[in-house]
């Protein structure tokens, strides 16, 4: 069997034929892009009102439990990914916490928003560190356990 291969003659020309409307679609999009689109709603967001303080909390303990089941997400994927290569669960759960510890800061900042709404911002700093603490100690608990579990799997 032989096969044949399309001559560069050929692959030359079918390049050279897509050229001019390659240049027509980038010149299209170049002039789209120079044309300004609508007009900002900068009028629109003004006419609206500011959010109340119970809507503002339910947003900020929403991101804030979204920035939870990160952690705990961020702590058991990397127990699971590093479980071969350090032995001790209580190191790698460790390790774990040092990897996903921004995302703590995260969820404290959300959380000190969402209380501050409704206590003084003394109150809501130490409640939110409150708060951040038991997640990462309830994290790093079950991610020892998960550790060993997964060890004594293998």
């Amino acid at each position: 069997m032989s096969r044949t291969f399309p001559t560069l003659a050929c692959a030359r020309a079918g390049r050279l034929a897509a050229f001019p409307s390659a240049l027509l679609l980038v010149a299209s999009l170049l002039a789209g892009c120079a044309t300004p689109s609508k007009a900002p709603p900068a009028a629109s967001k003004a006419t609206q009102p500011a959010p109340d303080a119970a809507t503002l909390r339910e947003r900020h303990l929403a991101a804030a439990n979204a920035a939870a089941d990160q952690y705990r997400t961020c702590l058991y994927g990397h127990v699971a990914r590093y479980v071969n290569l350090v032995p001790d669960p209580v190191r790698l759960a460790d390790e774990a916490a040092v990897e996903c510890a921004p995302i703590t800061e995260r969820f404290r900042r959300e959380r000190q928003a969402a209380i501050v709404t409704y206590t003084t911002a003394t109150d809501a700093a130490q409640q939110a560190d409150a708060a951040t603490a038991t997640l990462q100690a309830d994290g790093q608990r079950v991610a020892r356990a998960r550790a060993t579990e997964l060890r004594a799997l293998q």
